[in-house]
């Protein structure tokens, strides 16, 4: 599917990247910003599109073969097999969607197709699944599971010799070659669902599987035939948490400050030296190309977003919750924290047998109905 050219919010830019002190390295930024932004929906599912979906994946099971399903104005496929934890897989071209009936899991996943994406941008992405699955899902949130960064350069040039000048914080980097020559390098592990990397030849991977509508978004500014390096972080749920981003708008309005940390500071490229402390090595030419993508613009520090949400929060919840616990304490006969905490865990154990409904199953659903998890 070759999309429109992107008109709304994707981050591209045209600009031959200058680095500090006014020199030119030779590269010029094709595109820049996001690449995947999967889905968590949280909320409930109501007992008759359950069972619609699953009369119609019986079906599918019987004939073993995707059969139409509609959500809306659009008819999707549901496949006869699930998508991981997922019972129902539905597919179009607009994307991917799970549903589960599981108490353990968000009932809904959405996993967008990068053509469709970057089409729409990451902002009117968000918006068409939230209208299309509105409807279905009573109190829908969403939530981030896994955001992808990019960065598209012509005039890069890396080998496998760079292998040595690049300090990453990830515990794993390999090396990818194809016919001794160096096609690109992997750092990190997807499976801690924090942040991994990629640098590869894009335009070998379009060669390979055949997405070139790439050339759609890179427009005027890509010289036919030209080499492209893609820049990628996979920045994963665990990531996301630690740094309290959840909401896709909270996120999307970190990604510059994501972008500005994972680049400066969790993989870097520097130019080797006699120096054996490589921490030491001033930061290649190239790289600060790479720093300077215009995804940037407008970063501030993760810590201080981290740190603001944290005390804002705090500062609404402190005066009720400590007028509680000082009642609790006159109460139960205490005088001190700990023994008021106490007290208060097994008051919460009661209250658990009271309501039928374990502490930790209503913290699960209000995160849901503020898009959390």
């Amino acid at each position: 599917m070759r999309p429109p050219a992107p008109t709304s919010d994707p981050l591209v830019a045209d600009l031959h990247v200058s680095v500090p002190g006014g020199g030119n390295c030779g590269l010029r930024e094709l595109a820049s910003g996001v690449d995947a932004l999967y889905l968590s929906g949280h909320g409930y599912l109501s007992k008759g599109f359950l069972a619609r979906l699953e009369d119609s994946r019986l079906f599918a099971d019987k004939v073993s073969l995707p059969v139409p399903f509609e959500i809306g104005s659009l008819t999707f496929g549901l496949a006869p097999h699930g998508w991981g934890k997922y019972r129902f897989c539905l597919d179009h071209e607009s994307g991917r969607i799970g549903f589960s009936s599981s108490t353990r899991l968000p009932p809904v996943r959405v996993q967008p197709r990068a053509e469709f994406l970057h089409s729409l941008g990451p902002a009117g992405t968000v918006r068409h699944f939230d209208e299309l699955l509105r409807p279905l899902v009573d109190r829908l949130g969403f939530s981030v599971a896994r955001l992808d960064l990019f960065c598209d350069l012509e005039g890069m040039v890396l080998s496998g010799e760079d292998r040595r000048a690049f300090l990453c914080r990830g515990d794993v980097c390999t090396t990818h070659e194809a016919g001794h020559v160096c096609t690109g390098f992997s750092f990190g592990s997807r499976r801690t669902q924090r942040i991994s990397a990629r640098i590869y030849d894009k335009t070998a991977e379009m060669a390979a599987k055949g997405t070139d509508w790439w050339e759609v978004i890179w427009g005027d500014r890509h010289e036919g035939g030209a080499q492209v390096w893609r820049v990628e972080f996979e920045i994963g749920r665990t990531a996301l948490r630690e740094l309290e981003l959840f909401h896709p708008d909270a996120v999307l309005a970190a990604a510059p400050s994501l972008w500005r940390y994972c680049t400066g500071e969790w993989l870097t490229l520097r130019t080797p030296t006699a120096d054996t402390n490589s921490s030491r090595w001033s930061m290649s030419a190239q790289w600060q190309a790479v720093q300077a993508a215009s995804l940037v613009q407008g970063a501030t520090e993760l810590m201080w977003i981290r740190q603001r949400k944290r005390a804002s929060s705090r500062r609404r919840l402190m005066p009720g919750l400590i007028g509680y616990l000082v009642n609790l304490a006159v109460q139960s006969g205490t005088s001190d924290i700990a023994d008021t905490v106490e007290a208060l865990s097994d008051a919460v154990a009661d209250d658990e047998i009271v309501r039928r409904v374990t502490f930790a199953e209503r913290v699960r659903r209000r995160r849901a109905e503020g898009g959390y998890r």
